[in-house]
């Protein structure tokens, strides 16, 4: 019982911390706007025109479609622990783990 009970509040410890707070998230939003202003300026643009405004919505787009990119790379990649996966070659046995 007192393992089960520590791998439950391991687990629960470990999904906090994953978690981020507002402040965090809008810190990181910040920080992120702030490069990307940067980076705008750095490639000649004036602060305040049309074209600097395009550059940062480019900017934008950029890291989205980055990020689409990554998701669905993880989607993708089959799973180690599961057994056979869409992809995987016909025929094919599986195997429970206590016959390996």
């Amino acid at each position: 019982m007192r393992i089960v009970r520590t791998t439950l509040t391991v687990a629960a410890l470990v999904t906090l911390a994953a978690c981020a707070s507002p402040q965090e998230q809008a810190a990181r939003t910040a920080a992120q706007q702030q490069s990307d202003q940067a980076e705008c300026k750095k490639l000649g643009f004036t602060e305040g025109t049309e074209a600097f405004a395009n550059c940062m919505l480019r900017l934008k787009e950029i890291r989205a479609q980055e990020e689409n990119t990554r998701a669905l790379n993880r989607a993708r990649t089959p799973s180690p622990w599961w057994g056979p996966y869409p992809g995987y070659p016909y025929p094919y046995r599986y195997y429970p783990p206590h016959y390996w």
